[in-house]
């Protein structure tokens, strides 16, 4: 038997390469290397394929970008990512930088444009999450609050271990009131990060939203104890005691008192800082001033009516002892006679004083009575921050 020689196993599948029509190329795929040198009948050489050359990795063109972009200078941050792309087409770290740059500068359609580029690039789940978010941001500003939370849905899918995306998720359905929603984002944020302020307030607000008022407080202070010149948290403290039906820790004068003490904590850190207080602030602090007065009548009123009550009880009480009892029985004396040397006293107790009616015209009703409903004002709005 005759054993074939290398090279005659190779010449002989070109030969059947060629006679089947296949490519010269392709009948020398994984070929060894030597089978390169050899020569066919014929005298043409056969010549290896060229593989095209690695592709050109920017590294210091894409750093100059960053730089300039950290430096808020966006223009050259533009021009810089332009430079790495020059050198190679399809390098998506660049086309980031340049999207991101193009954004702080207004030019959204750029942003668009290089999010598409991006995608057909090859982008990694990261790159593409920072896109969405972009484009999000952009549908927050006009106001289409829908669209920022389709977005920002892809982009916690895209990098779903990022809790400044799914604080911005959960922000958004604050926006849009749906507070049940915002919750599991908001604890999403938190659980990822504990330390992050921002995402504390913001669940501080969801549960405040769903009448959580304990688990609210105790967001809004983790925020506070995070970051003690934290004036949006003072804030949100303050509507909070001011709008709870009712905290845990004291009555509705107690309560009101506490949101006054934080709103004015609140504007003195702005002032101390220089920034303006908004008019909402003062606002909300004369409407816990004026719920404490109305508190404090209210208490008033209702001693009064404890105290007429009980004059009323104490004169029916006397009235039924001076009633005579069954025929035969003796009368029964409504007090003991007076000791001597005393005047007696008038007979029965006078009545209650004039002007004071049997229900107060206020619309307090007395203790243990069912008081007429009245409509409920909205409840004041916590601050949030959305976006880090």
């Amino acid at each position: 038997m005759t054993t074939m020689t290398p090279t005659r196993v190779s010449l002989l599948a070109l030969a059947l390469a060629l006679a089947s029509g296949g490519s010269l190329v392709a009948s020398w795929t994984g070929s060894p290397a030597w089978a390169a040198e050899l020569v066919p009948a014929g005298g043409a050489g056969v010549r290896k394929r060229r593989e095209p050359p690695p592709p050109v990795i920017p590294t210091q063109e894409v750093h100059a970008a960053q730089r300039a972009y950290e430096a808020r200078n966006y223009q050259s941050a533009v021009a810089q990512a332009k430079a790495a792309l020059n050198k190679n087409e399809r390098y998506t770290p660049a086309m980031l930088i340049m999207a991101k740059a193009y954004f702080k500068l207004g030019k959204y359609e750029w942003v668009k444009t290089l999010g598409e580029m991006m995608k057909n690039a090859g982008a990694s789940e990261a790159e593409r999450s920072d896109i969405y978010q972009m484009l999000a941001l952009m549908e927050v500003e006009k106001k289409n609050t829908p669209g920022a939370i389709e977005l920002l849905h892809k982009a916690v899918a895209a990098s779903p271990d990022n809790a400044v995306l799914w604080n911005n998720l959960g922000a958004q359905y604050l926006v849009a009131k749906n507070y049940r929603e915002a919750g599991p984002a908001l604890e999403r944020a938190v659980q990822l990060q504990p330390a992050f302020a921002k995402a504390h307030l913001n669940l501080g607000s969801a549960y405040r939203g769903v009448k959580q008022y304990d688990k609210a407080l105790a967001e809004y202070k983790r925020a506070l104890s995070l970051f003690p010149r934290y004036s949006d948290a003072v804030y949100n403290l303050a509507i909070l005691y001011l709008d709870a039906e009712k905290m845990p820790d004291g009555d509705t004068t107690a309560k009101l008192n506490t949101a006054v003490a934080y709103l004015q904590r609140y504007k003195e850190m702005l002032t101390g800082v220089g920034q303006p207080v908004p008019p909402e602030a003062d606002a909300y602090l004369a409407e816990a001033q004026e719920g404490i007065k109305k508190e404090q009548k209210r208490i008033e009123r209702q001693k009064k009516q404890e105290e007429r009550d009980r004059q009323r009880a104490a004169k029916k009480t006397a009235d039924d002892a001076k009633k005579p009892g069954p025929a035969g029985a003796p009368a029964a004396s409504a007090r003991p006679a007076s000791p001597a040397g005393y005047p007696a006293s008038p007979a029965g107790y006078p009545a209650s004083p004039a002007g004071y009616p049997a229900r107060p015209a206020s619309g307090y009703s007395a203790p243990g009575a069912a008081a007429a409903p009245t409509p409920a004002a909205p409840p004041p709005e916590s601050r949030t921050e959305r976006w880090q």
